[in-house]
């Protein structure tokens, strides 16, 4: 079932270079309603340029023009002086004058202001002075409520416009914590404990820990995201922490439709509940969590690292899985930017129907998310200006705040995909304009002393050749006696047509639904990324690996013939297992892997893949590989929405070997489920080879 969006079109895989994005950006259409498919519709169009870097034209090269000589600044010591002047700092002399005697105010002030940038990175130890100037320099206020008699506890008081968090020391060492949002609605204050919880937690001694080693950090992270929107809220009239509270109960709303709808589709039947939890996470509209994963606010959740993991239990397979790496959007509040499309904050928690559903239009594939549109909200007039006739005449103030989402952890996508994501009425931080990368390069960068002496540009423009060595431990056929063995794998991939490629880092939004449009997207390049990274990634070429292929599958288990009625996806529980820690088959030992020729000579090569990567017009990998001693395999694959492998086209199936050992039929969408179940290519090929091939 595809993501119930009342989008038309599905989103156009056309690459884009960043020249077209600066020469020729398209401009963000005017939007009656922000959320409308139609508009939608228009920016997701199939037809677009197809460009690489090498069609981009090179600017002619610029000339650095001199500067004006700076008289050397006078020292008392002349040894000094012939020192510096030894040691070339004549250009310091220039830097310190020009800092100290030839910049405006302005310029003077933003210099400085770096300077305590740079110098507030580092947070510093939980103490209660570090902790006081925390919240000052949040623009927070602070109170001290004294011991009385002989008490030694004193209790630290933040006040805001609509926080208050109350910490009690004993001997500078955090007791305990309370948050509460006084004045705030029931769907904020319901979650005001467990974001204590969490704070607490970023405080408080570990075991063995002394206080002069307990870092800020953790604290600062979570409760600036707190504090922000708190700045940004006003008492009375608005309060960010129900703007934020009202989108996680219209999106928790449709996330429990979504779940419902997976569990009365007959193609999941048979499902746990925890595998339908990570379906609807990885496919459909994501998963919202308030306070989770140990951060504090609003985090949409919508890939999981090895989402089809299966373990020896279902109560293990459902630990790992939870466990596992989670990419999420966290949902907050930032400043209005009055160059940005995006409208200001609404307070309001129906952003989707109470049906969550509605009837689809003709051309409408069911089911379809019934979004609403809430209206604006207003900011009341201050009692010193309602005397003022003038105020009054004038049009209602709107908030000066945003909705935010930040990528966590930030993502690589091409530069079209970039551009129609911009077209939804979105306002996109890019936060290297100047910069031209390509994707490969964000995914895969190019390792520092290469050797090249071309320019960045240049060199990303051009087709790149990546080699990789790795360790695969094989384990043989259940039904043969063999001993598991290791096999080296020299994985090549290469990039013939780069594509340049922006990173996802932050953005604004007006409407959820501006999210929930972009996850099926978003999903397809996070999981072009996890395989070229589990791949390719170039520290492997002097790091050995040990990556398992588990002893059993339901393809070629004799037991698998007895279970014929369990879906597709149910196949693959006997080899999800990507970490041997958690399969008890897999009972090498790692000094076995330690003691193995290293894959670094030709003749200790087992299995040679070679991998060819296109973005234009979707994402393809071309895959080559010795399949058996009379075939060389050669797949075609493309990564499309959701990170669904789709076969274009294939060889290693045929009429000799679609019939596993089991008797069971093997089918070629099969190839693609196996990959997105390894997430890595050499074990995939690996399974191809040693399971397959016949």
């Amino acid at each position: 079932m595809a993501t119930p969006t009342p989008m038309k079109h599905a989103l156009s895989q056309q690459g884009k270079t960043p020249s077209q994005s600066q020469h020729g950006a398209v401009a963000t259409p005017p939007v009656s309603t922000p959320f409308s498919a139609a508009h939608a519709a228009s920016a997701f169009s199939p037809h677009g340029p197809r460009s690489s870097p090498q069609q981009v034209k090179k600017s002619p090269a610029t000339t650095l023009g001199g500067h004006p000589s700076v008289a050397a600044v006078n020292f008392d010591s002349p040894s000094a002086a012939a020192a510096l002047s030894a040691l070339n700092m004549g250009s310091l002399d220039a830097g310190l004058s020009g800092f100290l005697g030839k910049t405006s105010e302005d310029e003077r002030a933003k210099r400085l202001d770096a300077m305590i940038n740079i110098l507030s990175q580092r947070k510093g130890l939980v103490s209660e002075a570090g902790l006081e100037r925390l919240a000052k320099r949040l623009g927070l206020e602070v109170f001290w409520d004294t011991p009385v008699g002989g008490e030694t506890k004193k209790s630290l008081i933040i006040a805001g416009a609509a926080l208050e968090l109350s910490i009690d020391f004993q001997k500078d060492i955090v007791q305990s914590l309370s948050l509460n949002f006084p004045d705030s609605a029931e769907i904020v204050g319901k979650h005001a404990a467990a974001a204590g919880d969490i704070l607490l937690k970023d405080l408080q001694l570990e075991d063995g820990q002394l206080p002069l080693t307990k870092s800020l950090a953790g604290f600062t992270d979570n409760f600036e995201r707190l504090a922000m929107l708190d700045k940004l809220s006003q008492n009375p009239g608005l309060n960010l922490y129900e703007a934020v509270a009202g989108i996680y109960e219209s999106l928790l709303r449709l996330h429990h439709w979504e779940t419902q709808k997976v569990r009365e589709d007959p193609a999941f039947a048979g499902k746990r509940d925890f595998e339908i939890e990570c379906l609807t996470l990885c496919t459909r509209s994501g998963r919202p969590t308030m306070n989770s994963r140990h951060r504090t606010g609003l985090s949409l959740d919508y890939w999981k690292e090895g989402r089809n993991f299966k373990g020896e239990t279902p109560e293990k397979t459902a630990e790992v899985i939870e466990n596992r790496k989670t990419w999420s959007l966290l949902i907050g509040c930032s400043p209005l930017n009055p160059e940005s499309p995006v409208s200001p904050v609404r307070i309001s928690d129906k952003w989707i129907s109470v049906d969550v559903e509605r009837m689809p239009l003709p051309d409408e594939l069911g089911p379809v998310v019934d979004w609403l549109d809430p209206p604006p909200t207003y900011l009341p007039t201050p009692e010193e200006e309602k005397s003022d006739p003038g105020v009054l005449l004038q049009a209602p103030r709107l908030p000066e705040a945003v909705f935010q989402a930040a990528f966590d952890p930030p993502i690589h996508i091409s530069a079209d995909l970039w551009d129609k994501i911009r077209q939804l009425g979105v306002g996109v931080v890019d936060s290297s304009p100047e910069k031209l990368t390509t994707f490969d390069n964000l995914v895969l960068p190019q390792a520092s002393g290469s050797g090249s002496l071309k320019s960045s540009d240049q060199a990303n423009a051009e087709a790149r050749s990546i080699v990789s060595q790795r360790k695969i431990l094989n384990f043989p056929h259940p039904n043969e006696n063999e001993e598991k063995q290791i096999t080296n794998h020299l994985n090549t991939l290469y990039i013939y047509e780069p594509v340049y490629g922006k990173t996802l880092t932050e953005l604004t939004f007006s409407h959820p639904q501006h999210l929930v449009m972009m996850l099926p997207h978003l999903r397809q390049y996070v999981f072009l990324s996890i395989l070229l990274e589990n791949s390719f990634r170039e520290d492997t070429n002097t790091k050995v690996t040990l990556d398992a292929i588990p002893a059993t599958t339901a393809f070629d288990s004799a037991k698998s013939t007895t279970t014929s009625t369990k879906t597709n996806m149910d196949e693959f529980s006997g080899f999800m297992s990507l970490d041997i820690s958690t399969n008890p088959a897999a009972d090498i030992k790692q000094e076995d892997v330690d003691m193995a020729e290293p894959p670094n000579e030709e003749k200790s090569t087992d299995l040679r893949i070679d991998v060819t990567l296109t973005i234009l017009p979707v994402p393809r990998l071309q895959v080559v590989f010795p399949f058996s001693t009379e075939k060389t395999a050669n797949i075609l694959l493309e990564i499309r929405e959701n990170g669904h492998v789709h076969v274009e086209a294939q060889n290693v199936l045929d009429e000799s070997n679609m019939m596993g050992r089991n008797g069971r039929a093997r089918r070629v969408e099969d190839i693609g489920l196996v990959l997105e179940a390894f997430e890595d290519i050499g074990k995939w090929a690996n399974f191809l080879v040693t399971r397959w091939a016949q």
